[in-house]
């Protein structure tokens, strides 16, 4: 036996965050990489910070990529990769960057 009036917002739950959902379109050609670098401040990529790298994108010239040089993985836009790109192996493009506030 059910007793009293239902909840007037009944109905109106909202779903939870799904990250999986938001952060990757192509699962299978995902990874993640944390940098561990500080020469990327300018492009507001920050030591710790966590990459989330789509391998399956279609690329363009202002796409942010990581890629091979000198057995390093290096980020940039395709469009200044200083090698040709068939000597260049590129990872996969940056699709979002996780940055972690740190306290002072």
């Amino acid at each position: 036996m059910i007793t009293g009036f239902p909840s007037p917002a009944q109905g109106y739950e909202q779903k939870g965050i799904d990250f999986n959902n938001i952060l990757i379109k192509h699962p299978s050609a995902t990874v993640v990489m944390r940098i561990e670098s500080s020469n990327y401040i300018g492009m507001g990529i920050y030591n710790g910070d966590i990459l989330v790298i789509d391998r399956a994108k279609k690329l363009n010239p202002n796409s942010l990529v990581v890629y091979e040089s000198e057995g390093r993985f290096v980020l940039g836009r395709v469009y200044s990769i200083k090698r040709t790109l068939e000597e260049t192996i590129i990872t996969g493009a940056v699709t979002h960057v996780i940055h972690t506030v740190k306290e002072i």
